[in-house]
């Protein structure tokens, strides 16, 4: 783990994060400027920079975590279809330099990046971590 990574600091339990799931390799958690309700983020614990540093068996269990993400938004929150997303490299979009990847529902309410109030942002979490249970 990287000692001023963002993501890291959120899977040492260092820094605030709405979590959704957590098991011993990866962390899911609400973005903190979701582009919708909702929004999550798969990342794994330990530090990559993006896929290309990834084994393949951790970029495997992204996308598997990523769709019971997917799965659980569709049923907690009612959307209606969902964008699955991995940004690599500044020039694709990536923004913080620890591997994660998007799972955004649409068909939920769009916040337009503001900050998650953090109420409703347990709330949200709350729903989602019963249907991933």
């Amino acid at each position: 783990m990287q000692t001023h990574c963002v993501f890291c600091g959120i899977a040492r339990h260092e820094r605030d994060a709405v979590t959704v799931y957590e098991d011993e390799e990866f962390v899911v958690f609400l973005d903190k400027y979701p582009l919708t309700l909702g929004h999550a983020l798969v990342a794994p614990k330990k530090h990559y920079t993006n896929i290309f540093d990834m084994p393949e068996e951790a970029v495997a269990k992204a996308f598997v975590l990523a769709k019971k993400v997917a799965v659980a938004q569709l049923k907690a929150l009612g959307a209606k279809g969902v964008r699955i997303v991995m940004n690599n490299g500044s020039e694709a979009g990536q923004e913080i330099m620890h591997a994660h990847v998007h799972v955004i529902p649409y068909g939920v309410p769009h916040l337009g990046r503001r900050q998650l109030d953090r109420e409703e942002g347990e709330r949200v979490a709350s729903l989602l971590r019963r249907e991933l249970a």
